[in-house]
């Protein structure tokens, strides 16, 4: 028998909701080009602002997701849980710490480099770009690297609830 958990993550509302939700974020990235690499390197290159090379069309979209997010907050602020679940699920830990920081950073020369948020890679898998699968490839890895980097750092509570030993 599914645990409560499980049959909320399967019931046609919860799943409805996810569709029109991964839809919409798809569509938002194709439409706003954060998934032309070139785009998103020639927003992050602040050096190129001297010259007029600089892009910050990708600023809007930045501003536009903060502001809708802000007004969402606001407005579900009062609710005692959301339509789909019995309750909000926030974070538990709310400071800065040295993991943190160095996956911030690890994360933003990744993707100063390329040029590729992991968001807008996976949505490029419809496209296949030359060189694509390696980036994926190299980002898994990381990834799962992370976890053993992330376990040797420390032993707190990882973010999906679990000790780690």
């Amino acid at each position: 028998m599914q645990t409560t958990i499980e049959q909320r993550a399967t019931s046609v509302p919860y799943l409805l909701t996810a569709g029109l939700s991964g839809t919409l974020f798809g569509a938002g990235l194709y439409i706003s080009q954060m998934v032309d690499p070139l785009k998103v390197l020639r927003f992050l290159d602040f050096g190129a602002i001297p010259v007029g090379g600089w892009d910050p069309s990708l600023a809007f979209v930045i501003v536009a997701a903060i502001g809708i997010m802000l007004l969402i907050n606001l407005w579900t602020k009062s609710w005692a849980a959301p339509l789909f679940d019995t309750e909000f699920h926030l974070p538990k830990f709310k400071q800065l710490d040295a993991p943190l920081i160095l996956g911030a950073v690890l994360f933003g020369i990744g993707w100063g480099m390329s040029g590729i948020c992991p968001g807008p890679a996976i949505t490029l898998v419809a496209f296949m770009p030359e060189n694509l699968m390696i980036f994926l490839g190299m980002m898994f890895v990381g990834s799962y690297a992370g976890t053993y980097v992330q376990h040797w750092l420390s032993t707190k509570e990882l973010a999906h609830g679990h000790e780690g030993s």
